[in-house]
């Protein structure tokens, strides 16, 4: 994603946030959109009320997460609205907040859909035939790597006893996985 859409949201900056883990990165943006979806309503009737202490306290949690998650545009937005709820002025409206808040909300769901496409069109690694059970596991091992997957101990234990490595390999990749450097891992395995 580059120009005007970047300005909106940083898709390099959220998957930096997750340490690359784009499934992670989608899953917590679903979680945003489920949360917020309903935003604009519950904004505009706290505003109605001339509840504005509730409105900037509101705002200001979306200007956290959406300045966490990459969104740019609607972190702009949320600093404009929430400093002309506090001075109780009309420069930055709710209209031109809640423009910015649906266009940024569309992005993230179509982001989010072309995410979900891409996971499922991706094909595992293919294995060629007669392989051992050490190439399979190793092959296993690498594309959980790849993909930033978690691998907890027993896992580790599980993939240690079959890989063919010598004794201090085997350490090293250990302390590879432990300390999350999957790209040594993975430069240990192949």
């Amino acid at each position: 994603m580059s120009g005007p859409i970047l300005s909106i949201f940083d898709t390099k900056f959220a998957i930096n946030q997750f340490s690359g883990n784009r499934l992670l990165l989608v899953k917590i943006l679903g979680k945003f959109v489920e949360q917020h979806q309903d935003f604009d309503t519950l904004i505009a009737e706290h505003l109605q009320q001339q509840d504005f202490q509730t409105a900037k306290q509101q705002v200001h949690t979306i200007k956290g997460v959406s300045g966490n998650l990459g969104m740019k545009a609607l972190h702009d937005a949320c600093k404009q609205l929430e400093m002309s709820l506090a001075n109780q002025t009309t420069e930055y409206t709710l209209e031109e907040f809640l423009q910015v808040f649906k266009q940024t909300l569309t992005l993230v769901q179509q982001y989010s859909a072309d995410s979900d496409t891409q996971e499922t069109l991706e094909t595992p690694p293919e294995i060629p035939p007669k392989v051992t059970p050490q190439q399979i596991e190793r092959t296993q091992l690498i594309a959980a790597l790849r993909r930033n997957e978690f691998i907890s101990d027993s896992k580790i234990h599980n993939y240690t006893q079959t890989l063919d490595l010598s004794a201090e390999k085997l350490n090293e990749l250990k302390q590879a996985i432990h300390d999350l450097d999957y790209p040594i891992a993975i430069g240990l395995l192949e």
